[in-house]
């Protein structure tokens, strides 16, 4: 009849604008989160400064990251918590940017913060086991590190560092605050290429828009005193100085790759030094040439001069070079201090499997 097809033309009529609303308000509502999941600013640069009370909700964090501007609502980011399970949120004081997504910023926040405010971290440096002076220069220089996304590249110039590093002014402020570690730091008139060389620990470090050049090497100073603190006392008692322990360790580092390999190349130089035999160790000579660090075949290592006029010439000179020719690893330095007991006096790699042969004379050597 006519009114039954009215009545079914009106609660179609109704069920489709019902439908349509529940669609655009699930578009609206879909556009609304995933905006509130976006940063606030992409192209920000600055950090924010926020401190997470202890024992702080998700609703109570999302209210204070939205009061200070770094999330669009505070709501979304506590139902959003809830959704991925992110619980485990820490207290402390966090650098945080509005061009981080939210996501990032629940992310960073289980990593735990600071107990006092801290500069935001820029960037950081990566300074290898083994690197000399002038690599570490070309790292420092060279390094680039991401965060946030972003590349942050190094604001610090091989120059000024090898510049600092010479500064005398520089290195008698730095001798003042570690005693232990410059008791023995060799002198200019010794010969050295850098006085500060193989004093600068292998590790990563963080600088800040606040770190200097000068600050950042303090950093690495600071590291291999701190290393080397448990140690000042053995090294004393074993008659040795901290710069004869960097000195033969900067040469184990290179000479041997595990750590018994290390102990056992640690005991020949010692029992060398006892003989009065000289070191004969190829990496003084590279170092010497300024090629330590560089690429060189087998060829070029077997006919390496010998007869160099240079205070790092091993093989003419008796007994330490005046200064270690690279920073030398945790491992080299625990080596140098606690050597294998043996008779070696040569040793021998084989450069294709790293295998190192140890001998008591020149003939099994040979």
């Amino acid at each position: 009849c006519w009114v039954c097809l009215v009545d079914r033309d009106i609660v179609t009529t109704v069920l489709i604008i019902v439908l349509v609303t529940i669609g655009i308000t699930g578009f609206v509502f879909y556009n609304y989160v995933s905006s509130a999941l976006q940063p606030v600013n992409a192209k920000a640069t600055e950090y924010i400064t926020v401190e997470i009370p202890e024992g702080s909700s998700s609703k109570m964090i999302g209210e204070i990251l939205e009061k200070q501007g770094l999330i669009k609502n505070a709501q979304v980011f506590n139902y959003y918590s809830k959704f991925k399970n992110y619980g485990n949120y820490q207290s402390g004081y966090y650098n945080l940017q509005k061009s981080m997504s939210l996501d990032s910023i629940a992310k960073e926040l289980q990593n735990g913060g600071t107990k006092t405010p801290q500069a935001p971290v820029l960037g950081k440096i990566t300074v290898p086991e083994g690197y000399t002076l002038e690599q570490i220069a070309e790292t420092v220089a060279a390094d680039s590190t991401k965060t946030s996304g972003k590349t942050t590249k190094s604001p610090f110039s091989k120059e000024d560092f090898l510049a600092k590093v010479q500064d005398e002014a520089f290195i008698a402020k730095l001798v003042a605050k570690y005693p232990q570690l410059f008791a023995d730091l060799p002198d200019k008139d010794k010969g050295v290429k850098y006085r500060l060389e193989g004093y600068l620990f292998p590790a990563t470090y963080e600088y800040s828009k606040d770190s200097t050049v000068e600050s950042l090497i303090e950093q690495m100073v600071a590291s291999m005193n701190s290393n080397l603190s448990p140690y000042y006392a053995v090294i004393e008692s074993k008659n040795l100085t901290v710069n004869e322990v960097l000195t033969i360790a900067s040469l184990v580092e290179k000479e041997g790759s595990t750590d018994q390999d290390r102990k056992d190349i640690a005991s020949v130089f010692y029992n060398r030094l006892n003989q009065g035999m000289p070191l004969q160790s190829n990496i003084a000579i590279l170092y010497a040439q300024g090629k330590l660090g560089q690429k060189t075949t087998l060829k070029e290592d077997t006919e390496i001069d010998t007869n160099i006029d240079s205070v790092y010439n091993v093989y003419k000179n008796e007994g330490l070079m005046p200064g270690p020719v690279d920073s030398p690893s945790l491992s080299a330095i625990e080596a140098t201090i606690d050597p294998s007991k043996t008779d070696y006096l040569y040793f021998v790699a084989n450069v294709k499997t790293g295998e190192v042969f140890f001998a008591n004379t020149y003939e099994e050597h040979s």
